[in-house]
């Protein structure tokens, strides 16, 4: 978007932004501080389309009028809508409301985790805020509740944003601000699918918490439960509660390790629960009254991370990077003086209690319990050594990341080591639920409503009996009579059901990403959308569409980390790049100088 293409000023300069959750509610307000900047200048005001069908509710993952049984899990001094010092932004940031200023007045402190309702409500408060900050003889923003269903236009011309309400509207440039997009079943899901219909079985695929009927799980006698995730963990709240069960607290010597007593409400199944690699999620420490601040990595620093990522030969994970990341934990530890526990052994048990692979293990779901109990005395206390190893794998997950984003890694490595049991691992502990999740599963279990598998979960079709069958390992094969895949859709351009992205795929308006890493040069092909630079959209033909700009899930390979919430003092990359993308749409006409 150069200077030069610049739309005559004798007409309002119109964008479009398309999604109403943290990403487009973020650029919004950073256009609002654009236009609020003293050099804003041009003739006429801004019109911004801001279109989501839960425009003003927070968008369709937060919006505020969902169940309160859905939770986040990050407390609520961890989200913010504003950019501070640490995003070195160029626009002015005269707000610092966080999530937990902002749920002050509901009670809940810094290190409460929030339902997604609140946060539903908090974004509805910045938009509120930044229409009323919004001065309309430089920026007006019109809400429309509706779903876009196509933008067309040429690379560097106006664009035309079709709704599903037939209205269709002009803009000089486009930013699409979108979240997880619901995909087409892949062909385990279809297996699953024409099985139920065969047999007359159900199969509940990959979707978000809030799209899963929930209740059709009621009655049935086991359900294969694929995912030990945060979609699990969701599923555990929302099944629970469409069933009318309730969890009492137990105090005294007879109380169980859950310290809950599940009270059914009639027609819960059987919940068999397994993964590749076998590792529930454990629970966030309670860190409450306030949070401790971020570890500083004192081996994996920063200046390692590039000298690493300059290696000609690429950088191999388990040689080159994990023996420092043992050192981190290493050192993290013996500063702390918890020296008897500061040995490899024990901390590779630690991150990998199945083993870095994920094999067969025996007694696969005593294990799994034992491992959740032990980690909820641990986040429950809070055990300071687990506290150190939390902020220590945080700190390391963001160097990690760093290395693939600066294609640091061989191809091999990222396929074998991060994506094979490494991010796994990060996740087991840094995206972890509140306590309360896990207390709630294990009380379930307690209660003979949930049996682990293990890991190597694999799920078949039995067509004589008439039913799944489920084994891991060498394990026993129980039977089921529903499946639920418990984890999110992928992020995967050619099975999106977005009728906007399907549009664009169409005409060959967009293609797939792919990631190179450094010494083989070898790429690998992602599900991401491929841009040029960080946000425009490249067709099949290589044309650059420069007034469409992207940001979120769908182009996470360029984007990486941009899906997490963001955190005050981290430099968060979804308040950046909304600033960015702000700051190219106001100066593509003119409105504020070029750098």
């Amino acid at each position: 978007m150069s200077p030069a293409h610049h739309p005559a000023h004798d007409h309002a300069r119109t964008v479009a932004v398309i999604g109403a959750g943290p990403r487009g509610t973020a650029v919004v307000e950073r256009l609002v501080a654009a236009s609020n900047d003293p050099r804003w200048q041009g003739a006429g005001p801004l019109v911004v389309h801001l279109i989501d069908p839960h425009v003003g509710q927070g968008g369709s993952v937060w919006r505020h009028d969902q169940s309160e049984v859905l939770l986040m899990n990050t407390t609520t001094c961890q989200t913010t809508m504003y950019p501070d010092d640490s995003c070195h932004g160029v626009l002015p940031a005269p707000r610092q409301e966080t999530l937990a200023d902002h749920l002050a007045a509901e009670g809940l402190g810094p290190a409460d985790f929030a339902s997604r309702a609140a946060h539903g409500r908090y974004l509805a408060r910045v938009l509120e805020r930044a229409e009323a900050d919004a001065d309309p003889a430089r920026l007006r923003i019109v809400r429309h509740r509706a779903e876009a269903v196509d933008v067309t236009g040429p690379a560097d011309g106006p664009q035309r944003v079709r709704l599903d309400d037939g209205r269709v509207l002009t803009a000089d440039a486009v930013a699409l601000a979108l979240g997880h997009l619901a995909t087409a079943p892949g062909p385990r899901s279809l297996q699953y699918a024409e099985a139920a219909r065969r047999h007359d079985l159900l199969h509940v695929g990959p979707a978000n918490p809030l799209d899963v009927d929930y209740s059709s799980l009621l009655g049935r006698e086991a359900v294969a439960v694929q995912g030990m995730g945060l979609n699990f963990y969701d599923a555990i709240g929302m099944l629970t509660h469409v069933a009318g069960g309730r969890f009492e607290e137990v105090t005294g010597s007879d109380a169980p390790p859950s310290g809950l007593r599940y009270v059914p409400g009639g027609r819960e199944p059987l919940l068999v629960v397994g993964s590749r690699s076998g590792m529930v999620y454990r629970p966030k420490p309670d860190l409450s009254p306030y949070m401790p601040r971020p570890y500083t990595p004192q081996v994996l620093t920063s200046e390692r991370v590039l000298e690493l990522a300059v290696r000609p030969a690429g950088v191999d994970h388990e040689r080159d990077v994990m023996p420092l990341m043992l050192a981190e934990l290493r050192r993290a530890l013996q500063d702390m003086g918890a020296t008897h526990l500061a040995d490899d052994e024990h901390l590779q048990h630690l991150l990998f209690p199945f083993g870095r692979r994920g094999g067969p293990v025996d007694h696969a779901h005593q294990r799994t319990v034992e491992v959740l109990r032990q980690a909820l005395r641990a986040a429950t206390e809070p055990d300071p050594v687990w506290v150190t190893v939390y902020r220590v794998l945080i700190a390391l997950r963001i160097q990690v990341n760093r290395l693939q984003d600066l294609g640091a890694y061989t191809t091999e490595s990222v396929r074998a080591d991060i994506d094979g049991h490494l991010r796994n691992a990060f996740a087991s502990w840094a995206s972890g639920p509140p306590v309360q999740r896990v207390r709630q599963l294990l009380a379930l279990e307690e209660a003979d409503l949930v049996r682990f598998t293990g890991p190597g979960m694999r799920i078949d079709i039995d067509e004589t009996a008439g039913c799944f069958t489920v084994r891991a390992g060498g394990g026993p094969v129980t039977l089921c009579d529903a499946v639920l895949e418990a984890h999110l859709p992928p992020v995967d351009l050619p099975a999106y059901r977005s009728s906007l992205l399907g549009a664009w795929r169409e005409r060959g308006e967009v293609q797939k990403d792919s990631w190179a890493s450094r010494g083989s040069r070898r790429r690998m092909l992602t599900g991401s959308i491929a841009v040029e630079g960080l946000y425009a959209p490249i067709g099949a033909d290589g044309t650059v569409y420069e007034r469409r700009l992207l940001i979120g899930v769908p182009v996470s390979t360029a984007q990486p980390g941009s899906a997490i919430t963001a955190e005050p003092g981290t430099g968060a990359q979804l308040l950046r790049h909304a600033e960015a993308v702000a700051l190219r749409l106001a100066r593509a006409w003119g409105a504020l100088p070029g750098n």
